[in-house]
């Protein structure tokens, strides 16, 4: 009987635990945060190398290239900046926001859109690998004609580093610019 007893206030205390962090969890995911002073670094360098590194995976399974869109760039932007402030990594925002409204709050027409996130890897190579080896791929290798990529770090967070890529398809939209080079021995 006392062995029953034990029992259950195990199970109880365990249940208890496990709701209060689920609850924590779903507060910080529905907390609005104010991202104005947002301690972290968004490199255009890093965007392009992401993008070339995208096109190569892509060429490499004859697949066209695609190119960025100014447009879905913003909308990458606007979330990996509110993933490194909260340092919580979702492809839902922490004003609830999906990857669709935030490519529609960004002015794009699009028909379809996808979204890889990471937080665990420090450059693109590494980033990119991952992606390849999950349900990622997917995305990295759909039927999308434009992207956005945004990377940034932040030091004051346990990730540190956080990469959002926007894939899309729009036929009212057009390529930044203007549309990439389609000779494959530039991507490889």
């Amino acid at each position: 009987m006392v062995a029953i007893m034990q029992s259950s206030t195990v199970l109880l205390l365990t249940l208890g635990a496990t709701f209060n962090a689920v609850s924590k969890a779903t507060n910080l995911q529905q907390a609005h945060r104010d991202l104005s002073d947002t301690t972290y670094s968004q490199t255009d360098e890093l965007a392009t190398a992401l993008l070339a590194r995208v096109n190569k995976e892509r060429v490499a399974h004859g697949l066209p290239v695609i190119c960025s869109n100014k447009k879905l760039q913003a909308a990458a932007q606007r979330h990996v900046k509110d993933q490194s402030k909260s340092d919580f990594m979702s492809d839902f925002g922490t004003d609830d926001s999906t990857p669709e409204k935030r490519v529609a709050d960004a002015g794009y027409k699009w028909e379809r859109v996808a979204e890889n996130i990471d937080s665990t890897n420090a450059d693109v190579d590494a980033v990119v690998d991952w992606w390849m080896k999950t349900q990622s791929r997917e995305n990295l290798l759909g039927n999308f004609t434009m992207i956005g990529s945004a990377y940034a770090y932040n030091e004051n967070t346990s990730s540190k580093y956080f990469w959002v890529q926007v894939y899309a398809t729009g036929s009212l939209e057009e390529c930044d610019g203007h549309k990439p080079a389609m000779d494959v021995r530039a991507c490889l």
